[in-house]
């Protein structure tokens, strides 16, 4: 009895302890037991304090980061014998074709006011030893507004043949031209037929011949050589003739980083006016020059340094003064900046320009030679030059410069009243100092669209004349060309001419002063306005041979004037066709 009541006791015990445990509340004294007790029996039982976790587990961050691994090659020699092989020659296409080239074109087409125009042209086949070819074109077309009945034409043909011998490279040409030229101008009322129908047009023929020879030497411490020849005569229906010699060389060698070079240039001119006549009136002219440069290459500069010797022998228009001897020193560095992006540059340079019949009439067509015809040579001196041209991209290139040239015994021309038979210009010369400022720009920012636009601003000190005579105030201009479709091209140009001042001998109206008396003889001022000349052209090319196409000048059907009396046609359309063989 007493063995079984103690196992009893002790579970009231541990039944109150493992209570007071549960309720913390209730006993609040204690929350463990503070003895271990042991019972008599069949097993030994021991009751302890409890184990309580004190937070949550953490779960474990593995490494996942890519490993760097490094290794070494070893080293090990092995012995190669090669083996040689020939391989034929082969051609590699490291560049696009070019477009293929063909013997020669013709070319056909008419439009308004009676306007046809022929041009072909044929070239052998060219090879090493060389080539050969001709060619001729033919335009003509009425006289504006229909004033007069002749017409203007122009013809030219030629033959040329090029060879080499040795190193040597031997040209020959020859050609023939027969222009005819129409005075169909009023200065007094330019939309009305000349006073005097008779004899209102003049023809020039010229007829030429020149040879040169060129070194081709592949090493630049050769000395290589330049040579030409020219003659030309020109012949008018007043029984005028003019006969032209012309000569030049240049020779030249590189010594180290420098190359120096001497130039020559020879002139001779003889006018006969009058062959038919009694007072047959000769004029013989001539220039000549000798020009030795130094050109030196310095990394990124280059710079020119050398002297012009001009010589110039035109007696009989310089009233006996004889020759005339010249110096002009020429001077020109550039430098390049970032690879030509940009290059600023400096010049001093200057020449003798010889006016004679060919040159005049080149400028003025309307010139008439008669016995008072007096031609100088035009001495340009103090020709100084500053500017800056440059490439930023493939797409963008561009010049700006400033410049000033002053003329000796510059040419000017003025309407002569001694003519009635349309109206006709003569010469007369004076001091002319130029400056001027400008620049282009070259755009390509779109594929196959080309753009440049060019502008110059001008100031004249024309030594007390009343104006430098037909010599305009600004000059701009636009040209751009497009191909679309590998088929279609359009180009188009637009020119803008500033106001300018002309000089007749002409009263252009019962109010008109005069700005200068000589005699009877009295010279006024006329004011040419400024115009705009704009002309677009299309052409479709069928295939790689043929092609039509459309031109269309002064599409803005303006009647601006170039000489006094003169004026232009109004808009021209012309419709043609080209075929290569």
């Amino acid at each position: 009895m007493n063995h079984f009541s103690i196992p009893f006791l002790s579970l009231v015990v541990l039944s109150s302890s493992v209570f007071a445990q549960e309720n913390p509340v209730e006993n609040t004294s204690t929350d463990s037991l503070k003895m271990d007790v042991t019972f008599v029996g069949e097993r030994e039982m021991i009751v302890k304090d409890a184990l309580k976790l004190q937070s949550w587990p953490e779960l474990r961050k593995l490494e996942n980061s890519k490993r760097d691994f490094a290794y070494r090659l070893l080293a090990k020699r092995m012995n190669v014998s090669p083996a040689w092989s020939m391989i034929e020659p082969v051609r590699l296409r490291v560049d696009a074709p070019l477009s293929r080239l063909y013997r020669g074109y013709a070319r056909a087409g008419y439009g308004l006011n009676n306007t046809p125009l022929i041009d072909i042209s044929f070239t052998d086949l060219r090879s090493r030893e060389g080539t050969w070819g001709f060619n001729g074109s033919h335009f003509a077309t009425n006289a504006p507004l229909g004033l007069v009945d002749e017409r203007f034409k122009d013809s030219k043909a030629g033959v040329w043949i090029s060879r080499f011998i040795g190193k040597e490279r031997v040209d020959f040409s020859a050609d023939l031209s027969r222009k005819n030229i129409v005075f169909y101008g009023n200065a007094q009322n330019d939309s009305l037929r000349p006073a005097n129908e008779l004899g209102t047009h003049e023809r020039y023929i010229t007829a030429g011949a020149d040879v040169a020879f060129k070194s081709h030497h592949r090493d630049s411490t050769d000395l290589n050589h330049e040579i030409a020849l020219k003659w030309s005569q020109m012949r008018d229906l007043q029984s005028t003739v003019e006969n032209n010699y012309e000569g030049s060389f240049d020779a030249g060698k590189f010594v180290g980083k420098e190359h120096f070079s001497l130039s020559g240039y020879m002139n001779i001119d003889r006018l006969v006016i009058g062959t038919n006549n009694p007072d047959t009136l000769k004029t013989d002219a001539a220039i000549a020059s000798f020009t030795p440069m130094v050109t030196s290459y310095r990394g990124p500069l280059t710079v020119r340094v050398g002297a012009g010797l001009w010589i110039d022998a035109d007696k009989q228009s310089r009233n006996g003064e004889g020759s005339r001897f010249h110096f002009y020193p020429k001077v020109e560095a550039s430098l390049r900046v970032l690879r030509d992006v940009f290059v600023p540059y400096i010049s001093l340079d200057g020449r003798l320009d010889q006016n004679r019949l060919e040159t005049v009439v080149r400028d003025n067509p309307f010139y008439y030679s008669s016995l008072d015809s007096e031609f100088r040579t035009t001495s340009i001196s103090r020709d100084i030059e500053i500017g800056m041209r440059g490439t930023i991209t493939e797409a963008l290139s561009f010049q700006v410069f400033g410049s000033s040239a002053h003329y000796e015994d510059y040419m000017y021309f003025v309407n002569d009243t001694l003519l009635d038979s349309g109206t006709r210009f003569s010469t007369f010369y004076d001091t002319l100092t130029v400056t001027k400022i400008g620049g282009h720009l070259t755009l390509n920012l779109i594929d196959n669209l080309d753009l440049r636009l060019a502008g110059t601003l001008f100031k004249y000190d024309a030594n007390g004349l009343e104006n430098a005579w037909n010599l305009p105030s600004a000059t701009w201009s636009v040209e751009a060309s497009y191909e679309f479709l590998e088929k279609f091209k359009v180009d188009c140009a637009v020119e803008i001419i500033g106001s300018r001042s002309a000089i007749t001998q002409v009263e252009p109206h019962p109010e008109a002063e005069p700005i200068l008396q000589n005699g009877d003889i009295s010279s006024y001022a006329v004011k040419l306005p400024s115009y705009i000349d704009a002309n677009i052209g299309v052409e479709y090319r069928y295939n790689s041979r043929t092609a039509v196409w459309l031109r269309c000048s002064n599409v803005t059907n303006s009647s601006y004037r170039n000489w006094i009396g003169y004026p232009v046609q109004r808009f021209q359309a012309l419709f043609g066709a080209s075929y290569a063989f």
